[in-house]
């Protein structure tokens, strides 16, 4: 038989899947320096609350005294 046996360099779909997978790894460590680059500031919150539910009709001392 006479077979031609192609080195894994010279077939061109496995330098398609490098470059794609070094695009990827160039692209992900592009975001994450974009990322610590543009820091966003957290919302101002107005006052901390106990609980997000809604108050009871029943309010304790305790709740009043909350600043």
């Amino acid at each position: 038989m006479n077979e031609t046996r192609n080195e894994w360099y010279a077939v061109g779909m496995v330098w398609l899947i490098v470059l794609l997978l070094l695009a990827t790894m160039a692209g992900s460590v592009a975001l994450v320096f974009t990322a610590f680059a543009h820091r966003d500031e957290l919302p101002h919150v107005g006052r901390s609350i106990a609980s997000p539910l809604p108050p009871t009709s029943t309010a304790t001392a305790a709740d009043q005294a909350a600043p």
